[in-house]
């Protein structure tokens, strides 16, 4: 009887089943029509990439219309080989202050029903770890901008992504060690790796021996996300080649800090210290134009940022190369910044900046600009210098601090100390330690003298590995003895206020003389100044309460 009553229902059955299989056919050939078109899509804006097709086939028409075509749609997809060779030129305006803008397709969600080789790029998580400098931090903010922009996830631990990237610094030994220990560590939880910064820049053999891992030259920055679009893929690109050009400063950028904007105003060095690998990244100097930092300055400012803080291998070396120089180019600043928006000057060696003290030590009493000059002295004794090959003597470098000082008690002078270089003898540690003593200065980075492969120092006879530890813990335990902010105490400062510390529920800023300040916090004083009277004056920052109006 149930066979009977499910008798009729037989037909009905069958046209059913040969519906839902007609639908699913049908979804199959459209998803594949769909990654077909998708592909080409890729492929389309990928060659235009490459190749500097912009004025045959511009990505607005790509994005108006998938029919959109151009003449060279016909040719094949570029070999992974070609992403790395300088057989094919890279579009030209990428390193002339134009920004290339990069689309999607979609708002970058991946159907889960595509293969693992057909997703769409731009819908993975990425992590971008940062080591070094002021300058590989703009950097690394630049790559985390386009990154953005073109629709990929920024995520803040390796754990949640997919891809990392790794912008790496060689200046030290440690913190090389820590980008590699990152890059293998990533490998090893089976994540796509993007190795930038000076590591890869400076040290060809290691960017040769790393399998499977992507690598872009610091000259490169502006092409991450076609490093990493291909990377996500399986690939393993690497853009080692120079380019005279420096990356566009018009890029987009996120800001590790919302209200501080890093410019580097010049990349490289025309320095030779025999310890150092930086030059070997970052080459010779290149400097940007005065009205392209000023440009990037202004629209900085433009978005709510209180703080400019210019980045460079040497400050003083600016604009060799184009004719003008590091005062002219703060002058400039100064006079464009709006009302309520500091300046802060970036690191400078001691041969350069001395032909401009009297510039700059007019521009540091202007009343936006931070009284702050860093200046790395490395050792306080001639013989070392000569051997550094720092091309400066020892009177050169306490006559720039002399002359800081009498025009401008308060200034916030920081220098670095190499502790147990291999030509170091007691006696040139002891003229070290005096020049300390002498000039107490606000801030002062100590670290062991660490030998860079490829550099002369590295073929030197080192000292005694404890040697350089005792004089290391020396310096150290001199610089906490003192309170470097002890003439604060009691007295009323305006405090440019840029960060929050949740931890201890205060709002820092800083003083004129780049002081850190810190106070009760309030949020209403982000990006704003105030009038502060100071209560509290510890060794690395005092504590007040704000006793004016707020001001912008």
């Amino acid at each position: 009887m149930l066979g009977a009553d499910l008798a009729p229902q037989r037909p009905a059955v069958k046209l059913c089943v040969s519906v839902v299989s007609g639908i699913a056919v049908g979804a199959l050939l459209a998803s594949a029509s769909w990654n077909f078109l998708a592909h080409v899509g890729a492929s389309k804006r990928r060659r235009h990439r490459l190749h500097g097709e912009d004025d045959k086939c511009t990505d607005e028409d790509l994005d108006e219309s998938d029919d959109t075509k151009c003449p060279e749609d016909e040719e094949s997809e570029p070999d992974l080989e070609d992403l790395a060779t300088t057989a094919a030129p890279r579009p030209e305006p990428l390193g002339l202050g134009q920004v290339f803008q990069w689309f999607r397709r979609d708002g970058g969600h991946r159907d889960s029903n595509l293969s693992s080789s057909c997703y769409l790029p731009g819908s993975q998580r990425v992590y971008v770890r940062t080591f070094g400098c002021p300058h590989n931090m703009s950097d690394g903010e630049y790559m985390s901008g386009q990154l953005r922009d073109y629709g990929y996830t920024l995520v803040d631990s390796m754990d949640e992504c997919d891809v990392c990237v790794i912008n790496s610094c060689t200046v030290k030994h440690p913190s090389e060690t820590r980008a590699m220990n990152l890059v293998s560590g990533a490998q090893e939880a089976g994540k796509q790796v993007v190795l930038a910064g000076c590591v890869p820049s400076s040290d060809k053999k290691l960017a040769e021996s790393l399998e499977g891992v992507s690598m872009l030259d610091v000259t490169q920055l502006d092409r991450i996300v076609e490093v990493v679009e291909e990377s996500v893929k399986g690939h393993t690109v690497k853009l080692l080649e120079k380019r005279h050009n420096l990356p566009s400063l018009s890029l987009p950028k996120v800001r590790k800090d919302k209200l501080a904007e890093l410019i580097t105003i010049n990349a490289g060095c025309l320095g030779s210290c025999t310890f150092c690998k930086t030059k070997m990244a970052r080459g010779k100097v290149v400097s940007y134009s005065v009205d392209d930092i000023v440009a990037r300055a202004l629209q900085a400012a433009s978005e709510g940022v209180c703080q400019i803080e210019l980045a460079s291998e040497d400050m003083g070396a600016y604009g060799v190369d184009i004719g003008t120089n590091i005062v002219e180019l703060l002058f400039r600043l100064s006079d464009a910044l709006p009302p309520g928006v500091m300046l802060r000057t970036g690191m400078t060696n001691p041969p350069y900046i001395m032909h401009h003290i009297d510039g700059i030590v007019e521009v540091l009493q202007r009343p936006n600009v931070h009284a702050f000059m860093h200046i790395p002295v490395q050792s306080g004794s001639d013989n070392v210098l000569q051997a550094m090959r720092r091309e400066y003597t020892l009177s050169e470098f306490e006559y720039l601090c002399d002359r800081l000082k009498a025009a401008i008690p308060d200034i916030f002078l920081l220098s670095d100390i190499i502790c147990g270089f291999p030509a170091e003898s007691q006696e040139d540690w002891e003229e070290t330690m005096s020049l300390v003593k002498k000039y107490k200065f606000q801030g002062l980075h100590v670290s062991q003298f660490y030998a860079r492969p490829g550099t002369p120092a590295a073929r030197l006879k080192p000292l005694k590995s404890h040697i350089g530890k005792e004089r290391w813990r020396e310096c150290s335990d001199f610089v906490a003895s003192y309170n470097r902010n002890e003439g604060l105490l009691g007295r009323e400062e305006r405090v440019w206020f840029t960060g929050t510390e949740a931890g201890h529920d205060q709002t820092a800023g800083r003083t004129k003389s780049y002081a850190k300040v810190v106070v009760p916090r309030n949020d209403a004083l982000l990006g704003h100044s105030a009038l502060v009277r100071i209560h509290n004056a510890s060794r690395l920052h005092v504590e007040g309460e704000v006793i004016g109006d707020i001001f912008r």
